[in-house]
């Protein structure tokens, strides 16, 4: 999810506002009412659950428009030590990738590469190379430069009635890495069509995971998790006196309760939703995920939960698999070893349908019973 830095907040753009390229519903602002979450809750330093084991170092912080958490296992000065790195360098990339900024290092390129190359920095350069693998390895499914479609929808500003066909045709003109130019060498970037921008609020809490994994472990921490506001990273090794960490996940259509849990170490947690953000337009109502290769909101899907080694994946294909369903989800998995996927898919009028491939369920129960037995679509009529 884009990360506000201002009230009512808007991208920036050249000399004007705009609105967030990409929106997230599995990462709302409010921890609490996100897709996935931690269910083991400790908290203290230094000191023993009832059972005797040490709770973690745990500390809070606000970054990328939600509330990081970071919970480590360790002595206090070197969990307190690490947990600093992290919080201080993902500051850092918030302060060099935040649309919202005007002053932010993506908000000057959005600003000028429509009218020369901009260089950037590494902070910056590596984000973005991200980005460009990402969209190379969902076949454009997932695009931070589909900005344009989400304000021709309607998502971030009030509209009431459908695009038009030559309305969605213009946006898309403006949408589709293949209309950004890259140097490698000189590390730039360059816009092809005026009144593109690109906008890493789906892809930077994941990313951010594995800077954060990467910092807390070259502080000496083996076990602890990053929590960034759903958007979750375990270390390898698990909690004292446990197997694994318990990451649970979320009803869409009843965020109080959960469909099952995983047990997970070594790995991040991602879900993308639809049924917390949405739009109504001449009576029907729009997820808030857009497809960059039609122009369209995606249709006929709640949730997609990934679970996977890299952070970043775990939030880059739950939203490309949202877009490009079952296809990707099957070449994700055989692709990245370790790698989980669940689609839940419904249609009006009939049950919730679950499509899994290698998620590791962390219940006795079968799945495929639990979540049938158990999930009640909201009606899809405003």
């Amino acid at each position: 999810m884009p990360f506000p830095s201002q009230t009512n907040p808007q991208p920036v753009r050249g000399q004007a506002a705009r609105r967030p390229a990409r929106i997230r519903a599995a990462v709302l602002v409010v921890v609490v009412l996100g897709l996935v979450a931690v269910l083991f809750r400790n908290a203290g330093r230094g000191e023993r659950n009832r059972r005797g084991e040490p709770r973690p170092f745990t500390v809070a912080f606000p970054v990328f428009g939600t509330v990081g958490r970071v919970k480590f296992w360790a002595p206090e000065e070197q969990a307190a030590r690490a947990a600093e790195a992290v919080e201080t360098e993902l500051f850092a990339l918030q302060r060099a990738i935040n649309v919202y900024d005007p002053k932010s290092e993506l908000s000057r390129l959005n600003a000028a590469a429509a009218e020369r190359p901009v260089a950037c920095s590494e902070r910056l350069w590596l984000v973005i190379e991200a980005a460009r693998r990402a969209w190379r390895e969902t076949g454009g499914a997932f695009d931070v430069s589909v900005g344009p479609l989400m304000d021709l929808w309607g998502f971030h500003r009030k509209r009431r009635s459908l695009p038009s066909e030559a309305e969605i045709r213009q946006a898309r003109e403006k949408v589709g890495l293949t209309k950004v130019l890259f140097d490698d060498r000189a590390r730039t970037v360059a816009f092809t069509v005026p009144g593109m921008f690109l906008d890493m609020g789906g892809i930077a809490k994941g990313y951010a995971l594995d800077v954060a994994v990467r910092l807390a472990v070259e502080n000496g921490i083996r076990r602890g998790l990053i929590d960034l506001g759903g958007n979750i990273r375990c270390l390898s090794e698990p909690p004292p006196g446990r197997d694994a960490y318990e990451i649970g996940v979320r009803d869409p259509f009843d965020v109080k309760r959960m469909i099952g849990t995983v047990a997970v170490t070594g790995a991040a947690v991602a879900t993308s939703g639809n049924y917390e953000q949405f739009v109504v337009l001449d009576g029907r109502r729009f997820t808030h995920i857009v497809d960059p290769t039609t122009g369209r909101p995606v249709q006929d899907v709640a949730a997609v939960s990934v679970l996977t080694p890299r952070g970043v994946d775990s939030d880059v294909f739950s939203t490309a698999i949202f877009v490009a369903g079952a296809s990707l989800a099957r070449r994700f998995v055989e692709t990245h070893p370790g790698s989980g996927v669940l689609i839940v898919t419904v249609h009006d009028g009939e049950r919730p349908k679950l499509e899994q491939w290698g998620w590791r369920w962390h219940t006795k129960l079968p799945p495929l019973l639990r979540i049938e037995a158990g999930l009640r679509p909201a009606k899809r009529s405003p």
